[in-house]
């Protein structure tokens, strides 16, 4: 199993960094008020495929929880995403990305969006092409639904979570086969007695556990 320390990775391979494209900043502002964060942005740009793909962090002033229960449709009681809100966030993700790309020349995807909570950081991989934008809804619905077993029943916050983590099985598949991949398994950091512990959790099976898995980068 490997959990690397987040290399910014994201310059290698003859890629140049911007600081702008055209509508990005449209774009940062629809993901801030979607999302109630401050959003910064990394960016490669390849120009041999004539592609940008970008590195969103979102910086969120409050708990998980609070996150949940408040796109639980204003009901601050339950933190169940519900099946509603997380539809309409990925249609307005979406939307903002079919945006972005109109108002360019060359092709734009998310590669990896990170929400850093004040207790947590939830960081989500692209896994083909607009996943992340087609999937971010369900995601974080899903959060809602496990939220319960992967904290050990509210008793221990992961200090990361990693969305997903595959079986080296599930390398080199098509995407159409790859699609199911964020609802498998997720990878956990906790902070056991001063002591980082990596584990993996089962969206099938509600449990935690350690298997040799690999990061999806």
């Amino acid at each position: 199993m490997s959990f690397p320390n987040k290399p910014n990775n994201w310059i290698k391979g003859g890629g140049r960094t911007f600081e702008a494209a055209n509508g990005l900043d449209t774009f940062l502002k629809t993901l801030e008020k979607e999302f109630f964060a401050s959003v910064k942005v990394k960016c490669k740009y390849n120009n041999v495929e004539n592609r940008a793909d970008l590195i969103l962090d979102l910086y969120l002033n409050f708990g998980i929880v609070d996150c949940l229960r408040h796109f639980n449709k204003g009901n601050w009681s339950d933190p169940t995403f519900s099946k509603e809100s997380s539809e309409n966030i990925t249609v307005a993700l979406t939307n903002a990305v079919e945006y972005l790309n109109a108002q360019n020349s060359h092709h734009i995807d998310i590669l990896e969006m990170s929400f850093h909570f004040k207790e947590t950081s939830i960081v989500v991989s692209r896994l083909y092409q607009k996943s992340i934008p087609e999937q971010i809804g369900d995601i974080l619905y899903q959060i809602g639904h496990h939220f319960v077993y992967f904290t050990k029943g509210l008793t221990e916050m992961p200090y990361e979570i990693f969305v997903p983590v595959f079986e080296d099985t599930m390398f080199g598949k098509a995407p159409e086969q790859q699609q199911s991949g964020y609802f498998d398994y997720w990878g956990l950091y906790f902070d056991e007695a001063q002591q980082h512990k990596a584990m993996i959790y089962s969206l099938q099976k509600r449990k935690l556990q350690e298997e040799d898995l690999f990061l999806f980068e």
